[in-house]
């Protein structure tokens, strides 16, 4: 309903985070230089070994600043491009839309616990306040959720297991790993693509100790067999990984999936709405496999499964979730989630997702299946060393599209253009660049067809 509050809920990197003032997880390539030398500085960013649900006590508090309205990004993890003019480009007005910040280190758990007090007083003031001429149904107003990435776990916790759906009106989510993520667990076993020693280092010491992380550890069927098929991981050690987090990502995921099924069966499934969007075009990590010991191979594809099924089961995803884990595991495929070209980090800003939001934000039913159909998928890096050689990639693509890859600086303005050229065969494209240290934008385009796919890179010395 056009009188509901609408709330936005940002995911990993979305909060700025802060300490005396200063947002210590803005990683520049100067802030990324400083963290090799005081050990002091990595100490502020971990959290306590064992802090669970909880929050984090003095001195390792960091003080929330605002939801981010910019690019930013966590090397080998994920990257943000959103917010910026949100509100305007949904034709919301200021007063019915609120944003949560949020510690997106800490347990979700805890974040939902937040959200709920959040929630509780910024809709009833909303029911109280609203200008009854413009908002006529306002008293009876619930909220809107529109989620980014991670952000709809926090909400999912909220609404089935904090009981919120009572307050929802519809969840809209992008890019959310309900299963978790591949990358996450790479992340986590300190193999990050990418990203170069030794600053692959000092972000798996630091981003261990975060709750919020492991939680994102997938809970599908990701281990391939080369005789038995795929598999869960619990129950398996990783190397490099507290098992103690694994089995919480587990508990965590039923814990939501009990209350859900209890929910549907007590209250109905449509006591509110639920719009899944993602991206399904991008290579993207989907499984794992373990040849020798505890030391997982991660895998883009399903093809060393010992099933036949599993080498049929339908790739790529948004490069950071894959496209099955996008899709909330209680729908029985993935044909009901609306899906987009775009990468992770652009979701939010696509053309086509900002159409489905405004819809869902003013209580209409989705559009249906968004996708282009267009085949192309692109690989970008997202770290890089100042001067030396990258490589982007797209497959499935030709000639006639005349792809070129361009760099973009934080006024969004080109700073620099290639021309991909064909390679493997001629269904594949590249380009080789190099770039000044900097916080950029690289964009794979094409003028004829209009497309465009982009991702944040960081470039350090």
């Amino acid at each position: 309903m056009k009188d509901d509050l609408v709330i936005l809920v940002p995911g990993i990197m979305g909060t700025a985070l802060t300490r005396n003032g200063a947002d210590v997880w803005d990683l520049t390539p100067e802030a990324m230089s400083r963290l090799l030398r005081p050990r002091s500085t990595r100490e502020i960013l971990k959290l306590p070994e064992g802090i669970g649900d909880d929050d984090p006590e003095a001195p390792d508090a960091l003080q929330l600043g605002g939801v981010i309205h910019g690019r930013r990004l966590l090397p080998g993890l994920v990257s943000t491009m959103e917010f910026q003019g949100l509100r305007e480009r949904l034709g919301i007005e200021e007063e019915r839309f609120a944003e949560f910040p949020y510690d997106w280190r800490l347990s979700n758990r805890n974040s939902a616990e937040k959200l709920a007090r959040f929630v509780q007083d910024r809709l009833t003031r909303w029911q109280e306040t609203a200008d009854p001429q413009r908002f006529p149904r306002a008293r009876d107003a619930k909220v809107i959720f529109l989620c980014r990435s991670m952000g709809g776990l926090v909400v999912r916790y909220y609404t089935e297991v904090l009981g919120g759906w009572e307050q929802t009106r519809s969840v809209a989510t992008l890019g959310t790993p309900f299963s978790g993520s591949v990358k996450a667990l790479r992340f986590l076993t300190g193999r990050m693509r990418w990203v170069p020693s030794p600053f692959d280092e000092w972000i798996h010491e630091v981003c261990s100790t975060y709750p919020s992380l492991g939680q994102l550890i997938p809970t599908y069927r990701v281990v391939i067999d080369p005789v038995g098929g795929r598999s869960r991981l619990n129950g398996q050690p990783v190397e490099g990984v507290d098992t103690r987090m694994i089995d919480d990502s587990f508990a965590f995921f039923q814990e939501t999936q009990d209350a859900i099924e209890e929910n549907d069966a007590v209250h109905g499934r449509d006591r509110y709405t639920l719009i899944a969007l993602g991206g399904d075009k991008h290579r993207t990590d989907q499984a794992l496999s373990f040849r020798s010991g505890a030391r997982p191979t991660f895998h883009q594809d399903f093809s060393d499964s010992g099933d036949p099924e599993d080498r049929g089961l339908r790739l790529f995803g948004d490069g950071t979730v894959a496209h099955v884990a996008q899709t909330p595991p209680e729908w029985r495929d993935t044909g009901r989630t609306v899906w987009l070209d775009s990468r992770h980090a652009d979701l939010i800003n696509a053309d086509h997702a900002l159409k489905q939001l405004r819809r869902i934000c003013d209580g209409l039913e989705p559009a249906g299946v968004l996708s282009t159909g267009e085949p192309v998928a692109v690989e970008l890096p997202d770290f890089a060393r100042a001067g030396q050689p990258f490589e982007v990639r797209a497959t499935n693509a030709d000639a006639a599209m005349g792809l070129r890859v361009r760099r973009l600086g934080e006024d969004g303005r080109c700073v620099a253009e290639e021309v991909m050229r064909p390679c493997d065969g001629g269904s594949s494209f590249r380009a080789e660049l190099r770039a000044e240290a900097g916080r950029w934008t690289l964009e794979v385009c094409s003028k004829a067809l209009g497309y465009s796919c982009r991702d944040v890179l960081l470039v350090v010395q």
